[in-house]
């Protein structure tokens, strides 16, 4: 799901001195207001085949495009790129769209089944079936490094659709067992139960499709969350597009070519049906829409 349906209307005068009608966006609050007051502690549901996340994750620089020849900065409280009018402040190391995110959407999909804040187990092994990552020690270390960088970050979000501020780290707690000095089968994670604020109306996220996002490099992966969060994408300057994403591109002609690459990507896996970058610098895409599915 996405925000385009949820847009605040103007407001009209009901008919027979009625009050005003009540804005689409008073009723999201309205919905976030209720989750915290009724504590609830489960995230929405959705299909298998899909994961899920708050649209301002997808439209900033939380998870960078960043690649592992760059290396990752440390951040401290510095309020981060984030297209619309909500505002990201993080602490932690650089996040990045590989292996960050998409370990993250992967322990997110797999707590939704449970109350938030309750364990969730999982053997590596079947964690990097799900991530297309190679067997062997080397990438069940690489998850515990990720688990860990994810677990050492404090992300506060201030949104109008929230009407405050939420301060959440991104994962709660994590748990392994060694035997003989081997990381060994059965692993835990938690999921801060604040996080249902962030999924509390179900319309301010979008749902990815799972394979499709695996098969992308990381500004592909970034361009698919940004613009599934859009049924009908404005047009959108290279500049903005390049501070959002956190590109360390080194020149604008770079960050274009890269742009071009990443946008002939989502249009191979028919996520886009065409796009353009003009002489004034505006990105222009038409997306492949497909009707919702049942469980999405």
């Amino acid at each position: 799901m996405n925000d385009d349906k949820e847009q605040p209307a103007p407001e009209k005068a009901e008919r027979k001195g009625r009050a005003p009608r009540e804005t689409a966006l008073t009723r999201i609050q309205q919905r976030a207001e209720k989750v915290i007051e009724e504590k609830v502690n489960q995230l929405p549901l959705w299909a298998d085949d899909l994961r899920s996340a708050p649209n301002e994750m997808l439209r900033s620089a939380l998870f960078t495009v960043g690649n592992r020849n760059q290396a990752r900065e440390f951040i401290n409280g510095r309020e981060l790129h984030c297209y619309g009018n909500a505002r990201i402040y993080y602490t932690g190391q650089e996040l990045r769209q590989e292996d960050d995110m998409d370990v993250w959407l992967q322990v997110v999909h797999m707590a939704r089944t449970e109350k938030l804040g309750n364990r969730v187990s999982f053997r590596p092994s079947e964690m990097k079936k799900e991530l297309r990552w190679p067997r062997g020690k080397d990438y069940t270390q690489k998850l515990l490094n990720v688990l860990e960088r994810l677990k050492a970050t404090s992300v506060r979000i201030e949104s109008t659709r929230l009407g405050k501020g939420v301060g959440v780290s991104l994962l709660r707690r994590f748990e392994y067992t060694t035997e003989e000095g081997d990381l060994s089968d059965t692993w835990h994670v938690e999921i801060e139960p604040e996080m249902a604020i962030l999924f509390a109306a179900d319309v301010y996220t979008t749902r990815l499709d799972w394979q499709s996002r695996l098969e992308l490099r990381p500004l592909a992966k970034w361009l698919h969350g940004f613009y599934g969060t859009h049924r009908e994408p404005y047009g959108i300057k290279v500049e903005t597009i390049r501070e959002s994403c956190g590109s360390k591109a080194k020149t604008e002609a770079k960050f274009k070519q890269m742009l071009r690459d990443a946008l002939d990507e989502l249009k191979n896996i028919d996520f886009l049906k065409e796009w353009d970058i003009g002489k004034d610098n505006i990105v222009r895409v038409v997306r492949n829409n497909r009707p919702l599915l049942k469980g999405e």
